[in-house]
């Protein structure tokens, strides 16, 4: 990364800033405060009352736009027209009536909504109070309330019947119903003259009075239902006329909506470059970071704009040791999916190591190791490609991980065929057979080469920290994570010619390296040095988990095709094999991506993974 400093005339900001966007490479800074201050001209760049004027309405016709999409459902393919900033009012004022006509389809359809909801519920409250107001006959000058209680204030009923036979002094009919699991319908039949005072004792807050819609109000029941009954079987047609005059408003109009949202949206953000700029009376300076590779088309490209009227000059900034550069992380097509890992942690720092083709490798051989069988893995990478497939636009993480998944799953593949392991044992009754040893029978050989894995990882991954404490120029960190590796290298030597698996003759060099590398790492990082020491060996050991979970899944695999052959019948033996695999399956996709994971996270990364960085966003248009 380079950092530059763009100087030139106050009156050319506006064209600077629109050329930076064009150009799509700078990542924006604000200017330093040390520059404001002791009494320098510059300043923070005011902004004058008509751009602040020309924001405000741009932010109007932003929230105006944002609405419109809102109501409008997007069409299956979108592609924004191309507006310019000076096209937006010609733009808004064609998708004003739009925007109106939309809001009117929208409330009917929102108010058709809300009636069927109230239809359906008023609907089942009169068939529930049907059969009561049948029961009643024919009392012609009597008035007839419907009412709901809670099933939980049952007691209220016997209250209310005493209430309403004291007010109608007898006069009364009352009947109730369970109208569902927590309502109960109460019919109350009474003089028409006593309606004010029955009316009075209905108001109360546990008892709920069926009040129908004013257009059902003077209606006979029966007449009610009917109605209520067309007009809800109306009303799903009237829906479905609004959605396809939205629909078609979307497929004419979209385009144009998407263009202008995107063009009020850049000239948003070239004014929000403005707050990182200083200015003096006659001069602006902007400041920021491009790749170093691209700054001679930068630099180009401001020359044949501006001549010499505007600069554009690199700032000496030590960048391999500037925490604030930021990150731009670049990867071939076929790593690229590998640094879905990176989004669950912070962004390395600038200078440091990009772990992504490191992952690339081992993440795969170590969940290959662990599935190892040829079964196993064909079916998860059929599973990961069809999943990948259903994955479009705007699903990029997801469409990463199922392809990190078909490269894991092809891994396993290739260390099933080495193992000769095909749904367990079932390929060895096949005559499949292992190219380099049985799993089940060589655990001691497993245990050995994890180990041996664990220690090329480890030692790679101190060997990294130092690469990375080199680049950034901090000599003191590169000499402890120096001291850390000898001291790993030489122990793991004295420990092995104690045991006899290396030669003894180099015993007493490496005690003596050993010695020194301790001390020298004490020195360098205190305490924490001896601790990393140990928590580095219990890494090491920490990869024999290798070869526990995948000896699990294929003792699992061995059990379902034991089970399966105990039954007589082959159709049972087939349906108890085929759970069993399924179950293992599951878990031969989730552990080894666990375990596999934490190997990368926890035993590899912790020796050299910088985080804090920021990435790299350069101003451009959207």
């Amino acid at each position: 990364m380079l950092k530059v400093r763009i100087v030139g005339p106050r009156s050319r900001i506006d064209d600077a800033i629109k050329a930076l966007h064009s150009a799509a490479v700078l990542h924006i800074e604000t200017v330093p405060e040390e520059d404001f201050r002791n009494g320098g001209i510059l300043r923070r760049l005011p902004i004058e009352a008509e751009r602040v004027r020309e924001k405000e309405e741009l932010e109007r016709a932003r929230d105006t736009i944002k609405s419109l999409t809102a109501l409008v459902p997007p069409p299956p393919v979108v592609r924004p027209a191309r507006v310019e900033a000076g096209e937006i009012p010609r733009y808004m004022g064609d998708l004003a009536h739009i925007g109106e006509r939309a809001r009117e389809l929208r409330a009917r359809k929102d108010s058709l909504s809300e009636e069927l909801s109230s239809l359906g519920k008023y609907e089942r409250l009169l068939r529930g109070f049907a059969p009561m107001v049948s029961r009643l006959g024919g009392l012609r000058n009597f008035e007839v309330a419907g009412i709901t209680l809670e099933r939980t204030r049952e007691d209220i009923a016997g209250l209310l019947e005493t209430e309403v036979s004291r007010i109608t002094e007898g006069a009364y009919r009352m009947l109730t119903k369970d109208l569902d699991a927590e309502t109960v319908g109460v019919v109350l039949a009474y003089p028409r003259h006593f309606d004010p005072q029955v009316k009075a004792l209905l108001s109360g807050r546990a008892i709920g009075e069926v009040r129908l819609p004013d257009e059902y109000a003077d209606m006979a029941l029966v007449e009610a239902l009917l109605l209520m009954g067309r007009r809800r079987a109306r009303i799903p047609g009237l829906i479905r006329d609004i959605d396809r005059e939205l629909s078609a408003i979307s497929f004419q109009w979209y385009d144009e909506i998407a263009g202008t949202e995107r063009a009020i949206e850049n000239a948003l953000d070239e004014f929000g470059a403005l707050s990182y700029a200083a200015a003096s009376s006659f001069a602006f300076i902007i400041e920021g970071w491009v790749p170093a590779e691209r700054y001679g088309d930068l630099l180009k490209e401001f020359r044949e704009a501006f001549g010499e009227k505007v600069r554009l000059t690199p700032i000496e900034s030590g960048a391999a040791r500037d925490d604030s550069a930021p990150v731009l992380i670049r990867n071939p097509w076929f790593i690229r999916p590998f640094e879905v890992f990176l989004s669950a942690l912070p962004p390395p720092r600038y200078g440091s190591v990009d772990p992504t083709i490191y992952v690339a490798v081992f993440f795969p051989a170590f969940f290959g190791l662990i599935v190892a069988d040829m079964g196993y893995g064909a079916v998860t990478m059929a599973l990961a490609l069809f999943i990948r497939s259903r994955l479009k636009g705007g699903k990029e993480a997801y469409r990463d991980i199922a392809t990190v998944l078909a490269i894991a799953s092809a891994s396993a593949i290739f260390f099933g065929f080495l193992f000769g392991e095909f749904l367990g044992d079932l390929g060895e009754r096949l005559g499949l057979q292992p190219i380099i040893f049985h799993r089940i029978e060589a655990l001691t050989t497993l245990i050995y080469v994890t180990i041996g894995i664990g220690i090329f990882h480890v030692l790679l991954g101190i060997a990294l920290g130092i690469k990375s404490a080199v680049t950034r120029k901090k000599p003191k960190k590169a000499g402890a994570k120096t001291a850390f590796f000898m001291l790993v290298v030489s122990f793991l030597w004295v420990l092995g010619s104690a045991t006899g698996n290396l030669p003894g003759e180099y015993f007493w060099a490496a005690v003596a390296v050993a010695a020194l590398s301790f001390a020298a790492l004490a020195v360098l990082e205190g305490i924490l040095g001896p601790v990393d020491f140990l928590e580095a060996l219990g890494n090491i050991v920490s990869y024999v988990r290798i070869m526990a979970v995948g000896t699990a899944s294929v003792v699992m695999a061995l059990v379902a095709n034991r089970l399966g052959s105990l039954p007589e019948s082959v159709f049972i033996g087939v349906v108890v094999a085929g759970l069993l695999h399924s179950l293992n399956l599951l878990l031969s996709i989730l552990s080894p991506s666990i375990q596999s994971m934490r190997l990368q996270y926890v035993e590899f990364f912790s020796k050299f993974y910088e985080g804090g960085g920021r990435r790299y966003r350069p101003f451009r248009r959207r």
